[in-house]
C-alpha cells in the first residue's frame, strides 16, 4: 500500500499590505521575522515530506509495473519459442504420419499384390521400370521418414532446453519485494538540504544536462541535485544495472540462442520435405505400372488401362508442379524433365496395349515396343539425375528480405533453391521490426547513465553447416542413378541373349488343360505369344502349322459326324476281348541286409532294385549271381526318390523335392555318384515321379502324379534342360486310394504304370491310344496278402515287379514274366 501524503500549507505570520509601524519595536520585528522563518521551514518540510511520501509509492508501483511487464514479455518470448518449435514438429510428425501409411501401400504392391502370383508376368521390360520405381520410392520412403523422426525429436529437445534454462520470467523473490518497500519513519534518515528544500527557490533535481561542448550530449550531473531516498532506490533496487543498454535495433537474446539450436535440425527439416516428393514420385509411377499390369495381365482389358495410368499421371504431374516451381542452379541440370517423367506411364501402357494385342507377332512390332520401353528407361534415367540436381544445396551472398507471412532463413543456411517456395521454413529473425520494443530484462539491467552504449548480442555456440542430411539424401539419389544404369544394361543384355536368358524355368506349375479361363502372355515374353496362362502357369498354345491342323481336325469331325452317329443307330461293334498278360513267378533273391527295395529299373542287361532311402543293389535280369549294394552319394537334401530309369548314360533318379539326379557309368567299390541335372519340377506334393532322356536328344522327359491329384502329367525339358513344358496328360488309375508307381523306358517312349493291387499296365507316350495291360492281381502266384511296390519294363512285355508279404519282418519278393 502506497504512503499517504499528508496535505501541505503555508501560513505567514503577516498579510503583505500590512506593514510593521515605525513606533514597533525591535523585538517585535524579530519575533514576527522567527515566526516567518519557522513558518516557512514548517512549510518546506511539510511539502518534501509529502513528496517522499510520494516519491517511495511510485517506487513500490514502479517496481511491480516493471516486473509485470517483463513477465508478460518474457511469457511472449517463451510462445515465440513454442511457435517455432511447433512449427518443425507438426510438418515432421505430418511426413512421419505420411510414411507409415505409404509403407503399408509400398509393401503391398512389393509383396501382397506382387506380379505373376495371379496371373501370368508381365514382360522384362516393363518389370524393369516397375521394380526400379516401386524400390526407389521405398528408398526414399525409408529416407525421409527418418530425417523426419530426427528433426522433430531434435525441435522438441531444443524447445525445451531453450524454455527450461534460457527463456525464464523474471519472478521478483521475498527479499526483492522487502527491498522494494519502505516504511513511514525512513524520512528521519534523509538529508538536512532535502527535507527542508524550499520549492522554486532551490533548483528541481535533474538526472543530466545537455552538454554543449559535447554537441548537446547529455551527461549525468551532481549527485547533490539528487534526493537521498533517490539514490537509495537505485542502490537498493537496481544494484545489478550498469550494464551497457540494448539498442533500438539489437536482438532479444532468445532469438540468437534459437537460431543457433536450429542449426541442428534444419537439414533434416527440409530433406524431409523433399524425400515425401521424390517418394511420391516413384510411387505414383509404379502404382501406374502395376494397374496396368493387373488390368491387361488378370482382367484382360484394354480402355480401363488407359483411365487409370490418365488418373495417376495427372495426380504427378500436379504435384511436380506445385512443389518444383524455381530453377535450381544456373549452372546445373536444368533440362525440366519434370514436365516429361510423369507420361512415362502413357508411353508404357501404349507397348502393353500392342504387346498383348491381337496382332500378328513380328520382328518389326517387337522392335517398336523395345523402342518405346527404351524411350521410358531413358526418361527416368535422366530424371534421377535431375533429382540430383534439384536437392542441391546453394548458400546465398545476402539474408533475405522480410515480408509480411513469407518464409524466411538466414543466408548461412544452404537450401535447394528449387524448393525454396515449398520447404515453408521460419528462422528466428536476427533484427527486430522497426517499432518493436526491445527486451525488458536486457533494459532492466542497463545502467541509467550509459544509454548510448550498444549491448552485445549473446549467441548459442557455433555450429558446422548441417549438410549431413544432404550427405545422406545424395546418397539415395546417387543410387537411384546407378539403378537406372544397371537396368538399362541389362535389358541390352536380355534384348540381345534373349529374354530370361540366364534364367532357369519359373518356380510355377506349366500344365494343361487350365483349371481356370486361361490368360494371353505378352509374346515379348519368351519371344511368342504361343502359350496359354492361368493362375496355375502357362500352357503352349498350338503354332501356326499346327492350328491349320486343327482347324483340319474340326472339318473333318464335321463330316464324319453324322457317319458316326448312323453306325452308332445301326449297332455297337462287338467288344474285343483282351488278352490275358503273361503270370508273374516269383524269384528267389536274397536282398542285403537292411535293404528294403520298392522300386525297379532296367537298362535290359541288369536289373536295379531301388530303395527311397538312397540305397539299392543291381543283379543280372537273368537272376543269376549275388546281389551287388551299392549306396548314391551327391543325393543329400534333395529328399526320397520316387521313381528311377537306366539308360545307356546312366541311372535317372527323381527325388521328393522335384531335383532330376544323373547317376552315370555304374557303382563302384559300393557307391554311385550322382549330380543334379536340369530345372526342379517347381512345385510341391509329388507322390510318384520318373524322368528318362528321350533318346537321341539332350532333352528330358518327365511323368508325375501330384497329390490328390487323378492325372498324369507328361513334361518335356528344352534342350538346355533350364524349363520344363507341359507335353500331355493322361489318367492315372488309383486303388485304394493310393498313387500308382511309375517306371519309364530307357527311350523315354514306354510308361509303366503299377497299381496298388499287383495291375500293371503299359502306355506309350508318343503314339497315344489304350493302355497295355502287362499283370493282373490273378496272374501272380503270390497275389494275396501282398504290399505292391514298383515295376520295370525288361523288353517287349515283360515286367519285374516287387511286392512285400503283410507281416513282420517279411522280405520284398521279386517277380518276373513268365514269357
Amino acid at each position: 500500500q502506497a504512503l499517504s501524503a499528508p496535505s501541505v500549507s503555508f501560513a505567514f505570520p503577516f498579510a503583505p499590505h500590512s506593514l510593521p509601524r515605525a513606533s514597533a519595536t525591535m523585538p517585535a520585528v524579530v519575533a514576527e521575522a522567527a515566526a516567518a522563518t519557522a513558518a516557512a521551514a514548517s512549510g518546506a518540510f511539510n511539502y518534501n515530506r509529502a513528496n517522499w511520501f510520494f516519491d517511495n509509492g511510485l517506487r513500490f508501483g514502479r517496481f511491480n509495473t516493471g516486473y509485470s511487464m517483463a513477465m508478460a514479455q518474457a511469457s511472449m518470448y517463451r510462445e515465440d519459442i513454442r511457435d517455432l518449435t511447433e512449427l518443425t514438429v507438426t510438418k515432421q510428425d505430418t511426413y512421419h504420419t505420411v510414411g507409415v501409411i505409404f509403407f503399408v501401400l509400398n509393401f503391398q504392391l512389393i509383396m501382397a499384390g506382387r506380379l505373376g502370383v495371379h496371373g501370368p508376368s508381365p514382360p522384362g521390360w516393363l518389370l524393369g521400370l516397375y521394380w526400379t520405381n516401386i524400390c526407389s520410392a521405398l528408398m526414399f520412403l525409408v529416407t525421409f521418414t527418418w530425417t523426419a523422426m530426427h528433426a522433430s525429436a531434435r525441435a522438441t529437445a531444443g524447445g525445451a532446453y531453450m524454455l527450461t534454462r534460457s527463456v525464464r520470467l523474471p519472478i521478483p523473490t521475498p527479499k526483492m519485494l522487502d527491498q522494494a518497500r519502505t516504511t513511514g519513519n525512513t524520512y528521519e534518515k534523509q538529508r538536512v538540504a532535502d527535507v527542508f528544500r524550499i520549492p522554486f527557490a532551490m533548483p528541481a533535481p535533474k538526472e543530466s544536462v545537455a552538454d554543449p561542448e559535447l554537441g548537446g550530449q547529455r551527461v549525468p550531473i551532481s549527485d547533490r541535485r539528487m534526493p537521498k531516498w533517490y539514490h537509495d532506490e537505485v542502490k537498493e533496487l537496481r544494484k545489478d544495472e550498469g550494464a551497457a543498454a540494448p539498442s533500438p535495433d539489437s536482438n532479444p537474446e532468445h532469438f540468437e540462442l534459437y537460431r543457433g539450436l536450429q542449426e541442428e535440425w534444419w537439414g533434416y527439416d527440409i530433406y524431409g520435405r523433399i524425400g515425401v516428393l521424390y517418394f511420391m514420385s516413384h510411387w505414383l509411377t509404379s502404382a501406374s505400372l502395376y494397374s496396368m499390369c493387373h488390368v491387361f495381365g488378370e482382367l484382360r482389358c484394354l480402355w480401363p488401362a488407359w483411365t487409370v495410368t490418365a488418373c495417376f499421371v495427372t495426380a504427378h504431374y500436379g504435384i511436380l508442379s506445385l512443389d518444383i516451381i524455381n530453377k535450381p542452379t544456373a549452372t546445373g541440370f536444368n533440362l525440366p524433365i519434370e514436365k516429361v517423367v510423369p507420361f512415362v506411364p502413357v508411353i508404357a501402357v501404349l507397348g502393353m496395349s500392342i504387346d498383348y494385342s491381337v496382332l500378328t507377332p513380328t520382328i518389326g512390332w517387337q522392335t517398336f515396343i523395345y523402342f518405346l520401353s527404351w524411350i521410358c528407361y531413358l526418361i527416368q534415367f535422366f530424371w534421377a539425375i535431375r533429382l540430383y540436381s534439384l536437392a542441391a544445396p546453394m548458400t546465398r551472398a545476402r539474408d533475405m528480405q522480410e515480408q509480411p507471412g513469407q518464409p524466411w532463413w538466414p543466408k548461412e543456411w544452404a537450401l535447394p533453391p528449387a524448393f525454396e517456395d515449398a520447404l515453408y521454413m521460419v528462422s528466428a529473425p536476427k533484427f527486430l521490426e522497426p517499432g518493436q520494443p526491445t527486451c525488458l530484462q536486457q533494459e532492466m539491467k542497463a545502467g541509467k547513465g550509459q544509454q548510448c552504449m550498444t549491448a552485445p548480442m549473446k549467441k548459442s555456440r557455433d555450429y558446422a553447416p548441417a549438410l549431413l542430411p544432404w550427405k545422406m539424401f545424395r546418397g539415395a539419389c546417387i543410387t537411384t542413378i546407378s539403378m537406372w544404369v544397371l537396368i538399362m544394361v541389362g535389358r541390352a543384355f536380355e534384348q540381345v541373349n534373349g529374354e530370361r536368358f540366364l534364367l532357369k524355368q519359373e518356380g510355377r506349375v506349366e500344365r494343361w488343360p487350365s483349371h481356370m479361363q486361361p490368360w494371353m502372355a505378352p509374346w515379348t515374353r519368351k519371344g511368342s505369344r504361343n502359350e496359354m496362362c492361368h493362375a496355375g502357369g502357362c500352357d503352349r498354345r498350338l503354332s501356326a502349322v499346327e492350328q491349320a491342323h486343327a482347324q483340319m481336325a474340326q472339318q473333318l469331325l464335321a463330316a464324319l459326324g453324322p457317319i458316326a452317329k448312323s453306325l452308332d443307330a445301326a449297332g455297337s461293334a462287338p467288344s474285343l476281348v483282351e488278352p490275358q498278360p503273361a503270370p508273374l513267378l516269383s524269384a528267389a533273391v536274397s536282398w542285403p541286409a537292411q535293404l528294403q527295395p520298392t522300386l525297379l529299373a532296367s537298362n535290359g542287361e541288369s536289373l536295379a532294385v531301388l530303395s527311397r532311402s538312397h540305397h539299392g543293389a543291381t543283379l543280372p535280369t537273368a537272376l543269376a549271381g549275388t546281389p551287388e549294394s551299392f549306396s548314391f552319394q551327391g543325393l543329400d537334401g534333395l529328399g526320397e526318390i520316387l521313381g528311377a530309369s537306366w539308360g545307356r548314360a546312366g541311372l535317372m533318379l527323381t527325388t521328393a523335392s522335384g531335383a532330376v539326379a544323373e547317376c552315370p557309368g555304374s557303382h563302384a567299390v559300393g557307391a554311385w555318384p550322382c549330380r543334379q541335372v536340369g530345372a526342379k519340377f517347381g512345385f510341391e506334393g509329388l507322390q510318384a515321379a520318373v524322368v528318362a532322356r528321350i533318346e537321341g536328344t539332350t532333352k528330358l522327359r518327365a511323368a508325375i502324379i501330384l497329390t490328390g491329384d487323378d492325372s498324369i502329367l507328361l513334361l518335356d525339358s528344352d534342350e538346355h534342360g533350364t524349363e520344363w513344358l507341359p507335353a500331355g496328360e493322361v489318367h492315372a488309375p488309383m486303388v485304394f486310394g493310393r498313387a500308382p508307381h511309375l517306371s519309364m523306358s530307357s527311350s523315354a517312349e514306354e510308361l509303366v504304370i503299377s497299381m496298388a493291387d499287383g495291375t500293371v499296365l503299359k502306355r506309350a507316350i508318343a503314339g497315344g491310344g489304350a493302355p497295355k495291360r502287362l499283370a493282373s492281381p490273378a496272374s501272380a502266384t503270390f497275389a494275396a496278402g501282398s504290399m505292391w511296390h514298383g515295376a520295370c519294363g525288361l523288353g517287349g512285355d515283360r515286367i519285374a515287379h516287387l511286392a512285400t508279404p503283410f507281416g513282420a519282418d517279411a522280405a520284398p519278393q521279386l517277380f518276373l514274366s513268365s514269357a
